[in-house]
């Protein structure tokens, strides 16, 4: 019989691939807060668009790209960190997304906040914590 650490182990696994192939199913750009963000989702295996908040534009600017972009009601993904500076900016997304008729998707970033958030508070650390989760099993 299996122990409970690696159930949950497993069950954050699976819950963490649902996510992912969710995101891989979507046809959105997401953005993310640096290049570390980036790099973290290429190394699981995320195939989309992604788009740095940390390019020395500002956040509105990065917005209006998008509005440009994707056009009216035009979806794209937040996926910002979970600490206090990564909900600020997820914040600023969704405001600035909406007052340009964009629609954000924030249920992603929830639902790994939910998964992750005991282990980690930012999408860079994604990678070492499947890893560990994987050493569980």
């Amino acid at each position: 019989m299996k122990s409970n650490r690696n159930n949950s182990s497993q069950i954050r696994l699976d819950a963490f691939n649902r996510i992912l192939d969710s995101l891989n199913d979507q046809d959105s750009p997401v953005v993310v807060e640096g290049h570390s963000d980036t790099l973290a989702l290429r190394s699981l295996g995320y195939h989309g668009e992604v788009i740095e908040l940390n390019d020395g534009k500002s956040v509105l600017s990065t917005v209006e790209k998008l509005a440009q972009k994707l056009g009216t009601s035009g979806i794209f993904v937040i996926m910002t960190d979970w600490d206090r500076t990564g909900g600020r900016l997820a914040k600023q997304l969704k405001e600035y997304g909406e007052s340009s008729d964009l629609v954000p998707n924030l249920r992603i970033r929830r639902d790994l906040s939910v998964i992750c958030s005991k282990d980690i508070t930012c999408i860079e650390e994604l990678p070492t914590m499947i890893k560990s989760l994987l050493k569980q099993l």
